[in-house]
């Protein structure tokens, strides 16, 4: 997932279930219990699927107003 996102340029935060409780609490609200899990808004994508990902990158560029790339 890192690396799928890094590769497309694309800035991102990960955090860590196991050791970020705030993390977990909002999975579990989100009503999830896998991992991984990209969101995007009120966007998400459940474990890896190039697909899913591939449409929220192109939903992310398509933002005008978007974070510039790093």
């Amino acid at each position: 997932m890192k690396e799928f996102l890094s590769r497309e340029a694309v800035p991102f935060t990960a955090y860590n279930v196991d050791e970020d409780e705030r993390a977990y609490d909002d999975l579990v609200a989100r009503g999830l219990r896998i991992i991984p899990v990209t969101v995007f808004g009120d966007r998400m994508v459940k474990g890896f699927d190039p697909g899913g990902l591939t449409a929220l990158v192109a939903a992310w560029r398509a933002q005008p107003d978007r974070p510039a790339q790093p």
